[in-house]
């Protein structure tokens, strides 16, 4: 079976380096990318099964992008990652 094909974005390297470590070996991780249009582009282009991404992001934020993908891949399940004072991650 094939894994699951999984598009990460997050501004935040070191973020998105630690759960890029998370996914990799578990997940297809096709692409990490740092901004809003950025994951709107590569959503197209790579059609990921999954898409995780932070809500507060440069250019558009995940928010109004999950909008948008949700319009041209609904069938892309979507989670969103934020951080919380304290440390707390969420999903």
């Amino acid at each position: 079976m094939p894994l699951v094909r999984v598009l990460l974005a997050d501004d935040h390297t070191i973020v998105a380096e630690g759960l890029s470590g998370l996914l990799e070996g578990t997940f297809d991780l096709v692409r990490v990318v740092h901004d809003g249009r950025a994951l709107l582009k590569a959503v197209e282009e790579l059609r990921p099964d999954v898409v995780v991404t932070d809500i507060a992001m440069p250019m558009l934020n995940g928010v109004d992008a999950v909008r948008r993908i949700k319009n041209i891949r609904p069938e892309t399940k979507v989670g969103h990652a934020y951080y919380a004072r304290g440390g707390a991650v969420g999903c």
